[in-house]
């Protein structure tokens, strides 16, 4: 996916996470270190990142897999764009994006992450 494809995520764990929708870039494969970067495991299958010293939100990632998105906060492109936004059912009634990006339902994205996560699990994949 390039890099100027943001993803929107509104999950109730994204906004509880951060007040709000959380925009991220994907960035498979790629390695996040520091200093201040504090690790913390978010649900069953995933962990956050954040800054020790200023709070801000770096990442969330499986915690088996290549899989890596990057707060768009973090980065600076004039080019960035609205591609896609999952759990589209949970997002709340007070906001939307005019973006025209593909939605994806709660229901959806378990459907491509469950396979996925067992075959992990399993050694499989």
């Amino acid at each position: 996916m390039p890099t100027d494809e943001v993803g929107v995520c509104h999950c109730r764990l994204c906004r509880r996470w951060g007040g709000g929708p959380w925009m991220a870039v994907q960035v498979p494969g790629s390695e996040i270190t520091g200093e201040t970067l504090v690790v913390y495991r978010s649900s069953s299958f995933a962990e956050r990142g954040f800054c020790g010293r200023c709070g801000s939100h770096v990442f969330h990632r499986p915690r088996q897999g290549p899989e890596l998105a990057i707060s768009t906060g973090l980065l600076e492109n004039p080019d960035f764009r609205i591609a896609r936004e999952i759990f589209d059912d949970a997002r709340p009634p007070f906001y939307r994006f005019e973006a025209d990006s593909v939605k994806r339902s709660g229901l959806s994205m378990a459907l491509e992450w469950l396979p996925k996560l067992i075959g992990r699990r399993l050694g499989l994949r």
